[in-house]
């Protein structure tokens, strides 16, 4: 390496319509198994904190996530 900062890569994948069950948790467990996730986020109603029926989840490596999309996409996610 020459000291020249790398760029930071990460990729977010939208994951849509979950059932209210479906948490973090869950999501974790699941996309983790592809690689290594960095972060998820449910997307909730501001007030009762309620599922609006969609997450992000963004991996480390744009790899993993272009993995995650190719094997999971249309896969049922039951909470």
């Amino acid at each position: 390496p020459d000291g020249t900062p790398q760029p930071f890569h990460s990729a977010s994948l939208y994951v849509g319509d979950l059932v209210n069950e479906v948490n973090e948790g869950l999501l974790f467990e699941i996309f983790n198994a592809v690689g290594p996730v960095s972060s998820i986020r449910v997307c909730r109603d501001a007030v009762t904190r309620r599922s609006l029926g969609y997450a992000y989840v963004n991996f480390h490596q744009v790899a993993d996530a272009e993995r995650a999309l190719d094997t999971m996409n249309y896969t049922d996610i039951k909470g």
